[in-house]
């Protein structure tokens, strides 16, 4: 088949670990497939730094071809809605050129919106069926905003085909609209070639940690949503902090201030925030840590608990979205409810 991937979530120079589990997909879909990933690059006309900014328009990885167009983007502000017919425009060009050597058979979208929005109309005008598979922010707070909230439904109505990524999400949205037969569950995998046990000892000594501490370790996103303010308050809580640090991996518009919140909470000498890391890096930081902590308030199905289990590291996380879907019993790990800082304490001890 002839498939072409729409998504706005795709790692990437500016991004690296943007997406992870959209590129693992496409290039599993690659094996037995042709599959073509328009992946836009947002554009700000009124920015120098956009304006200077040189990036390749057409990549090959993987077996996979990944176009890049330039995406408008307003000057403030971020709209969603916008964004979607943003897409749109700038994929028509792009696949009225690849027509000639690329007969589309099927779209398949990631999130509802903005790649789902566009994927319906794209769908309509080359009279093609679109797949539309949906992550989590797309279903439980996109819809909080009522424009938004059309053009999910709207994009969920139309799809020939609606992928959850957990039974929470289809459950969820069920209760939105009536959607017989159309919602299949297909939760994040894990690709077993990346993760699996390495040995603790000598991937620690590989990464310069102690030996002979007890590590814990966040791998996400720094924002609101994933409660890592709970993580710093229930680790605060925790006796004996001179044998345990906390390692966070991951940026995002929280960093500050969990900086000075781990200062404030006098933590700051167990606690290293790693930035960023590349995919690849995250088995030996799985493998190195005793424990994986997800304290998130929301979630669709999220991959790093699957990858933790790959490398035989338990679980701390909470019981929202997908989460107990994967942590299914006490010898995987411990869940606890969102924004409870003693119930994560007592679990992480």
């Amino acid at each position: 088949m002839k498939i072409l991937v729409l998504t706005d979530i795709f790692p990437s120079n500016e991004e690296p670990v943007s997406g992870t589990f959209v590129y693992e997909l496409a290039k599993a879909l690659s094996y037995k497939n042709h599959v073509i990933v328009i992946h836009p690059r947002l554009w700000n006309p009124f920015s120098i730094k956009s304006c200077k900014e040189k990036q390749n328009y057409h990549l090959h990885m993987n077996g996979m071809e990944i176009y890049r167009p330039k995406l408008f983007i307003l000057p403030k502000g971020d709209r969603l809605f916008f964004r979607a017919f943003a897409f749109l425009i700038a994929a028509i060009p792009l696949l009225r050129k690849l027509r000639k050597t690329f007969h589309l058979d099927l779209i398949h979208a990631h999130m509802a919106c903005p790649a789902g929005g566009a994927a319906i109309l794209l769908g309509i005008i080359f009279r093609k069926p679109a797949i539309v598979t949906v992550h989590g922010s797309d279903i439980h707070t996109f819809p909080k905003n009522i424009f938004l909230k059309r053009l999910v439904i709207f994009t969920l109505k139309r799809a020939n085909k609606v992928v959850t990524v957990s039974q929470s999400l289809k459950e969820l949205i069920s209760k939105t609209a009536d959607f017989p037969g159309k919602i299949s569950v297909i939760r994040n995998g894990v690709n077993h070639k990346k993760f699996f046990p390495f040995d603790k000892t000598t991937t620690r000594e590989r990464l310069g940690l102690p030996i002979n501490k007890k590590i814990i370790l966040f791998v996400g996103n720094l924002l609101p949503v994933k409660g890592i303010d709970s993580l710093l308050r229930a680790f605060a809580g925790i006796g004996k902090k001179e044998h345990i640090d906390l390692i966070i991996i991951g940026k995002g518009e929280s960093e500050r201030e969990l900086k000075i919140l781990t200062r404030e909470l006098h933590i700051e000498t167990h606690v290293s925030f790693m930035g960023s890391k590349k995919h690849n890096e995250i088995p030996a930081w799985l493998n190195a840590c005793d424990v994986l902590c997800l304290p998130s308030h929301r979630e669709g199905f999220p991959t790093v608990i699957v990858e933790a289990f790959a490398c035989g590291r338990p679980v701390v996380a909470t019981r929202v979205g997908g989460i107990p879907e994967a942590a299914t019993n006490d010898t995987l790990g411990i869940l606890v409810e969102p924004n409870n800082t003693e119930e994560l304490a007592a679990a992480l001890n």
